[in-house]
């Protein structure tokens, strides 16, 4: 933030700087239309602040970065079909290294295919859904998050999903 009004300040100094040059000019020139200005626009180099690198485990009850921990959650699609997920995920200074299915019952193919494997790539929750596959997607990141003890309604990052 400090960072953000210096910059603007330098931004507003260099553009009255420039200001100041064309009134010197126009005062030697005497005539307004045969005026340029002398100072190129001053170049401000402004620094973003560094972004505060994403840690999934900031958001985690555990009291360890490393080993095995089970999740399991079962949701109902309709009167015929529940989705079933248990899986474990196996967790190495604080980085998710593998998930591995237990149990599933109605879980697409494809989904349990891409999902751990973009939650480990990225190591985030919740990744992008597998189409056509929504609730088996969501499914996989929620046993992943029990399993590390995540509350998905704590994460903030839900709407940097990438498409």
């Amino acid at each position: 933030m400090v960072r953000n009004i210096l910059a603007i300040i330098l931004i507003a100094a260099a553009g009255l700087a420039a200001g100041c040059n064309q009134s010197a000019n126009r005062d030697e020139a005497g005539d307004d239309s045969q005026i340029q200005a002398s100072a190129e626009p001053a170049e401000v180099e402004v620094q973003q602040e560094e972004e505060k690198e994403f840690n999934l485990m900031d958001y985690s009850a555990l009291d360890t970065t490393s080993g095995v921990f089970v999740g399991e959650y079962e949701e109902e699609v309709n009167d015929e079909i529940t989705v079933r997920v248990a899986l474990r995920v196996k967790l190495e200074e604080g980085r998710i290294t593998e998930i591995e299915f237990i149990d599933t019952a109605w879980v697409h193919r494809v989904a349990a295919q891409e999902i751990p494997q973009r939650i480990i790539e990225s190591q985030r929750l919740p990744v992008e859904a597998v189409s056509g596959a929504s609730v088996a997607s969501w499914s996989i990141m929620t046993a992943t998050a029990l399993a590390l003890q995540i509350d998905l309604t704590e994460l903030d990052d839900f709407s940097s999903i990438e498409q």
